[in-house]
C-alpha cells in the first residue's frame, strides 16, 4: 500500500512540475531539440554509415588469393559438367595448368576488337551498375586461349568475372567474389 501511494505521489508530482513551466521554457527546449535533430542530420548525412568503398583492398591480376578464387570457380564448374572424353579432360587440366599468370590490361584503352565479350561487359557494367573506369581492372591470361578477369567493386566486395571462358557464353553468371 505505501508503494502504491508513493508511485501515486510521484506521477501527481512530476505532472504539476510539467504544467508549472512557462511557455518560454518550453518553446527554449522545443528550439534546442531541432537545433539537435539538425546537427544529428547533418553528422549522419556528412560521415554516414554507409562506406562506398569496398571492406578489402582492390586485388592486383598477380594476387595469389584472387588466382585461388578463380582456379575453384573454375574447378567448380568442371565438377558440375563433367567431361566424359578424355580428350575434353586433357583440354580442361591444359586449361587449369595454363592460368597461371593474369597481366593487367588497361582498361580506357581497350580495343573492342580484342574481345567484343570484354567490350561489351564493361560499357554495361558501366552505365547499368554505374561503377567507374578507375574503380575496375582488366586481368588477360597469358596462354593460347585468352580468359579474362573483369574485377569491380559490388556489395562492399569485389565481384571477379571470368570473361571468354571456354563453354560459358554469359560471364555474368560466371563470377566469383573477392573478399
Amino acid at each position: 500500500m505505501r508503494r502504491i501511494f508513493l508511485s501515486l505521489l510521484f506521477v501527481l508530482f512530476s505532472s504539476n512540475l510539467n504544467n508549472a513551466w512557462s511557455a518560454d521554457e518550453k518553446n527554449t527546449q522545443k528550439q534546442m531539440l531541432s537545433v539537435s535533430r539538425q546537427q544529428l542530420q547533418d553528422v549522419v548525412s556528412e560521415s554516414g554509415f554507409f562506406n562506398e568503398s569496398p571492406a578489402v583492398f582492390h586485388p592486383q591480376c598477380n594476387n595469389q588469393r584472387l588466382h585461388e578464387k578463380v582456379l575453384a570457380r573454375i574447378a567448380q564448374y568442371y565438377k558440375e559438367n563433367p567431361e566424359s572424353s578424355i580428350v575434353e579432360q586433357r583440354k580442361q587440366a591444359l586449361m587449369l595448368k595454363s592460368l597461371k599468370n593474369f597481366v593487367p590490361v588497361d582498361i580506357e584503352s581497350f580495343p573492342p576488337k580484342e574481345s567484343y565479350a570484354v567490350a561489351d561487359r564493361l560499357i554495361d557494367i558501366k552505365i547499368n551498375d554505374g561503377v567507374k573506369a578507375k574503380d575496375m581492372s582488366l586481368c588477360k591470361s597469358e596462354g593460347k586461349r585468352e580468359i579474362y578477369l573483369l574485377i569491380y567493386p559490388h556489395n562492399n566486395l569485389y565481384k571477379v568475372e571470368i570473361i571468354n571462358f571456354p563453354g560459358q557464353p554469359i560471364s555474368k553468371d560466371f563470377t566469383t567474389v573477392y573478399d
